[in-house]
């Protein structure tokens, strides 16, 4: 056969493939299947379009053909392990992503995956192995360009924040000169740095130092031997108030005992993981699989599981992100959560918090209409405020309070609630936002 008649075929494919025409790219695949049988790439990349389609089983048959023909195919045991949760066998996923990683270590999607499959089975310590080895490809001497931008870009509020942390952690440690020696060059940077996210130039990045945006200084954050949860939490009235209304959301004070509370102030207020400063702005953000994953975070995630277990129970935690305002009226526009239940709590003291009032967060009780499909933070953020003020009668509004919680339907929108922190850098209103299970 000669190669020519299939490259046609197979720039088609993968044309109709980046163009999310999945049925073209799929017919495109087969007619060349048909040229070539059992060749590897080709029964690769259908499956891979199969599965897009949401048909996990076609195409677990497909990425089986594959690495029969080709048993050292990372990315089929990477898209197989992926075909296999979908099909709820998490078991067999975790061992098919164990193999892709086994052949290619640098492989961030699947050591993020086995992250949070070990997390949902309960493996807290393989789960954190995970999530610092994708930090470590994010952030390490090992990247591997996934965040790449986030270390050469920056915005003036950012390198600020950054400079106020560096300085703050100087006033802890015994070598803290040469923190005040980094958070003055941070600042010089910043002086005439725009605050629209803009490129470093080269001598920006000289003065920064090549740590720029890395895990500077990591605080520690071991399990708590005594537990994290408070022993006061009254579970049951938790669970009835959550479960008053057709869209059940609720809210709750003394989340964290005394001594998990004042290690995670104190982890959050230390570590350099703000690496996030483009998703929203006006807020520096840290994620389990960029910084935030520590044993004190996982353990406080597993333990409000096990304490709210009719409202927790059945779902894994399926993500986790802390999100720190940058001025004292920075507020989440309207949105909703990509999960089942949603867990919100505070973490910064009471006196930074201007106005007792508000700060906290207003959720929208009134179901989302069934057609109704997020596509975006930003891209539905005038339909859903709109949603909201049409329905405000509903409104849960939970007032800030450190170490209080917000536990809610995770499709309920919602939104930060007119803000107003004081200055300075240990007044950033932190919310840390634990998500159960998927949406369905």
């Amino acid at each position: 056969m000669n190669a020519l008649d299939i490259n046609p075929l197979l720039t088609r494919a993968r044309d109709h493939h980046t163009a999310a025409r999945l049925a073209d790219a799929e017919a495109a695949y087969r007619a060349a299947l048909d040229l070539t049988p059992e060749r590897p790439a080709i029964l690769h990349n259908l499956g891979v379009v199969i599965a897009a389609q949401g048909r996990h089983a076609d195409a677990l048959a497909l990425f089986d053909r594959t690495l029969a023909a080709e048993p050292g195919y990372a990315a089929a045991h990477y898209n197989r392990g992926v075909a296999l949760e979908k099909l709820s066998r998490p078991r067999e996923a975790i061992a098919a992503l164990s193999r892709c990683v086994a052949l290619d270590p640098g492989h961030y999607d699947a050591h993020r995956a086995l992250g949070f499959l070990s997390l949902a089975q309960g493996d807290r310590g393989r789960a954190l192995d995970h999530f610092a080895r994708t930090y470590e490809l994010r952030r390490g001497d090992d990247r591997d360009g996934a965040a790449l931008a986030s270390l050469v870009y920056s915005s003036r509020s950012k390198l600020r924040h950054d400079a106020a942390q560096l300085r703050h952690v100087a006033s802890t440690k015994r070598d803290g000169k040469r923190f005040e020696l980094l958070a003055s060059a941070y600042d010089v940077v910043a002086q005439d740095f725009p605050e629209a996210i803009t490129r470093l130039d080269d001598s920006q990045l000289d003065m920064l130092g090549e740590d720029y945006n890395t895990a500077i200084i990591a605080g520690s954050a071991p399990e708590c031997p005594t537990g994290t949860i408070d022993a006061a939490l009254y579970a049951s009235a938790i669970t009835a108030n959550f479960r008053a209304h057709e869209c059940a959301a609720t809210w709750f004070d003394g989340l964290l005992a005394p001594k998990a509370l004042a290690a995670l102030q104190r982890y959050l207020l230390e570590s350099t993981i703000w690496h996030d400063f483009s998703h929203i702005g006006g807020f520096v953000a840290s994620y389990l699989e960029d910084g935030l994953a520590c044993p004190l975070v996982l353990q406080i995630a597993d333990e409000l599981r096990a304490a709210l277990p009719e409202i927790l129970g059945p779902y894994p935690l399926t993500q986790a992100w802390a999100f720190k305002g940058l001025e004292g009226s920075s507020a989440v526009a309207a949105h909703a959560d990509d999960a089942e239940v949603s867990v919100n709590f505070w973490v910064t003291p009471d006196d930074a918090n201007l106005d007792a009032e508000a700060g906290g967060l207003r959720i929208c009780r009134a179901p989302p209409p069934a057609d109704w499909r997020i596509s975006g933070y930003d891209a539905d953020t005038a339909e859903i405020l709109a949603f909201m003020e049409l329905n405000r009668d509903t409104s849960l509004v939970v007032q800030y309070g450190a170490n209080r919680a917000a536990i809610f339907q995770s499709r309920l929108f919602h939104a930060s609630d007119a803000p107003r922190f004081a200055p300075g850098y240990a007044n950033h209103r932190i919310n840390v936002t634990l998500l159960y299970g998927r949406s369905t």
